[in-house]
């Protein structure tokens, strides 16, 4: 990794930014989304400023990520992460490429190789920084990268709008079950197919 990229730390003061965690379902998340407020308190001071295309690799393990997970961002120009996350940026290269190469989860051996007690009492695991660097992959040139990358992207997108699609089709179905069926009380519903005038017996 330290071939191919480097650090991303500290801030220039700003503290009006977008403040941001990372969750392994769901990637980069406003932590006033997420937790219904800013966590950060006092530490917020000592988070990393992010530019678009770099990223952070938040070393706490979960269910989905029991080494971790990667994300660039994408969504915003500029934002504040916390500074435990290893932030860094991809020289010559493609960052959403690096974070679809951890979304494999084939780096997973580089880093078990490198906990050697779990998880600490806050989740995170023992990786550091340079040890984070030290790990190994194996990547293309920058053009395949971007054509992979590209190739992932589009197909999220597709996933995106199909999802889009599909809670539109969930909030219908709810909303013609509420009116397809009389109320209580009532003996026709509030929405009918044209034809259908009788009242709605009632029957044991």
């Amino acid at each position: 990794m330290g071939e191919i990229a480097e650090r991303v730390q500290g801030n220039d003061g700003r503290m009006d930014l977008p403040t941001l965690t990372i969750s392994a379902a769901n990637g980069w998340m406003d932590q006033k989304e997420r937790f219904s407020g800013n966590i950060a308190g006092k530490e917020q001071k000592n988070y990393t400023l992010l530019h678009k295309g770099e990223l952070s690799y938040n070393h706490g393990n979960s269910k989905l990520a029991k080494y971790g997970a990667v994300f660039s961002l994408e969504t915003y120009e500029e934002a504040l992460v916390p500074r435990v996350y290893h932030s860094f940026k991809v020289i010559n290269g493609s960052s959403k490429f690096i974070e679809y190469y951890f979304a494999t989860k084939i780096p997973d051996r580089e880093l078990a190789k490198l906990v050697s007690s779990g998880a600490r009492m806050d989740g995170l695991l023992n990786i550091n920084f340079n040890e984070f660097m030290g790990i190994n992959l194996t990547v293309p040139n920058k053009s395949e990268q971007e054509k992979i990358s590209n190739y992932f992207s589009n197909l999220d997108h597709l996933i995106t709008l199909h999802q889009r699609k599909l809670d539109l089709l969930k909030e219908q179905k709810k909303g013609y079950l509420q009116k397809m069926f009389p109320k209580n009380g009532e003996k026709v519903p509030e929405l009918r197919f044209a034809g259908f005038a009788d009242d709605w017996e009632e029957r044991k």
